[in-house]
């Protein structure tokens, strides 16, 4: 029995390390090779100890898990209407997402009635890692009911069409041919066998304005992500306009990369070079350690022996919170901490203590802790805040509400009898999109974004300290 545990705790440290690198920077993917392993783990022989079990292919999100039931509005959980315009209207919804844009015709399509309109999302729910796409359903839950406390999209009200894929990739599948016949499109779906409904949405020919995880899905052309994925060789993962900001600012010249010894690291590492090559920092070391470790006092030394200043990792919040401890403990820290997108969590604030002093990362949106300086920063949490009370903000929250938005004004803009194809056709013209929210990024043409913030810890908190005002830094 304790040998059985000890397998599972390993499978379980190696999923999680998969799971986050999906985010180490704008672009990362998860490899084949680590979406199999997992696979193989999961389907391993015993009794689920996660509650979803073997049987049935319903899928749907059971309504204890805080998700939206099919069929069920998402603005019934907003609590009414108070303070549904707090900070204004954000920009992802001029010119089609507002109550008054239009008005709903008398047409009805898949998805579409005159007085509603469905959203469909298939995400990793239960499973190996419960929980694991949560925050993000709960961004495109807390966006719905903002908008519906306005009155909803052309007239009509939005609701969210919700299944668990269960961390199956057949059951993502079956999840997204189902839906994609009562849905106008799909929005905010994250999970690490995407791969299984990316055929589905192409012979439907359905949008899906996701992030995406597995190279079938990221490539797929009705793949719309809010963070987009640049396809092309030695793009690297876009980085190096924040690399290039740390080194005009910290006088940074020698990096190091730290990633856990999968296949999604050492992809990963390598793009991270690149970034780093571009920025003009060399890069003296680079660190491979097994997804089960978690005592990197040895690499802590050694970096601090070379006089690394930036260290970029590609690890779960596990590992980065012990490398920043083992800084701690060896009494060094470089100059620029940046640990990756995938920090950015208060769980990360939590775990390394005062260790997480420093860290920093590159965004491509405005975080919560924004809401002083930027208006619809606050309407994100009032809204989030009311749908998933006490629920971390985290990465993949912010890009759900994002991709939430996206779908709105794109349903907007295709007029009063929207259509799945419609929606599709306006999803093509975001090759310069932007909100209060997000900077400009080229949805259809899958391009890395060219701006972004930088946000440190500081006493505790995320802060941003680049740009000073409230817009982005552009490069």
């Amino acid at each position: 029995m304790q040998a059985g545990k000890s397998r599972r705790g390993r499978t379980l440290v190696a999923l999680l390390l998969v799971l986050a690198t999906l985010t180490a920077a704008c672009g990362s993917r998860l490899s084949e090779d680590d979406r199999e392993r997992a696979i193989a783990a999961r389907s391993g022989g015993g009794s689920s100890t996660d509650g979803s079990g073997d049987g049935g292919t319903d899928g749907a999100a059971s309504p204890d898990d805080g998700a939206v039931a099919p069929g069920v509005d998402a603005g019934t959980t907003g609590g009414g209407t108070t303070g549904g315009t707090t900070g204004g209207t954000t920009g992802g919804t001029t010119g089609g997402g507002g109550a008054g844009a239009c008005t709903p015709g008398s047409a009805s399509s898949t998805g579409v009635s005159p007085t509603e309109v469905k959203v469909g999302n298939v995400s990793q729910l239960t499973g190996l890692v419960p929980g694991f796409a949560q925050t993000s359903v709960n961004g495109v839950k807390a966006y719905f009911a903002y908008m519906n406390s306005k009155g909803g999209v052309c007239g009509r009200k939005l609701s969210l069409v919700q299944s668990d894929d269960r961390f199956q990739a057949a059951t993502n599948r079956s999840e997204t041919e189902k839906l994609a016949g009562q849905v106008i499109a799909f929005a905010g779906s994250l999970s690490v066998v995407d791969d299984g409904g990316a055929p589905i949405l192409q012979s439907k020919n359905i949008a899906d304005i996701s992030v995406a995880t597995t190279p079938p899905r990221t490539e797929a052309p009705n793949n719309f992500s809010p963070n987009p994925t640049d396809p092309t060789p030695g793009a690297g993962n876009g980085q190096d306009k924040v690399l290039t900001y740390l080194k005009q600012t910290r006088g940074i010249t020698k990096g190091a990369i730290f990633y856990q010894d999968v296949a999604t690291g050492v992809n990963q590492s390598k793009n991270y070079r690149i970034d780093m090559e571009k920025a003009g920092i060399q890069v003296v070391g680079t660190y491979a350690v097994a997804p089960t470790a978690t005592n990197f006092r040895s690499q802590a030394t050694d970096m601090k022996q070379k006089g690394v200043e930036v260290v970029m990792t590609v690890a779960e919040i596990n590992a980065i919170s012990n490398l920043a401890r083992a800084f701690a403990d060896v009494g060094y820290k470089p100059k620029a901490p940046f640990y990756g997108a995938q920090t950015y969590s208060q769980k990360f604030i939590k775990l390394a203590g005062a260790a997480a002093e420093g860290a920093i990362a590159g965004m491509i949106f405005h975080v919560a802790e924004d809401a002083p300086s930027v208006p619809a920063m606050k309407t994100f949490n009032d809204w989030y805040a009311r749908v998933a009370p006490g629920a971390d903000v985290d990465f993949f929250a912010v890009l759900g509400w994002v991709a939430a938005e996206i779908a709105v004004k794109a349903i907007g803009n295709a007029g009063p009898d929207p259509t799945q194809a419609k929606v599709i056709a306006e999803l093509k013209k975001f090759t310069n999109y932007e909100s209060e929210v997000v900077s400009p990024i080229n949805i259809a043409g899958k391009k890395i974004p060219k701006c972004f913030e930088v946000v440190e810890v500081q006493n505790g908190k995320w802060t941003k300290i680049h740009p000073t005002d409230a817009g982005f830094a552009c490069v």
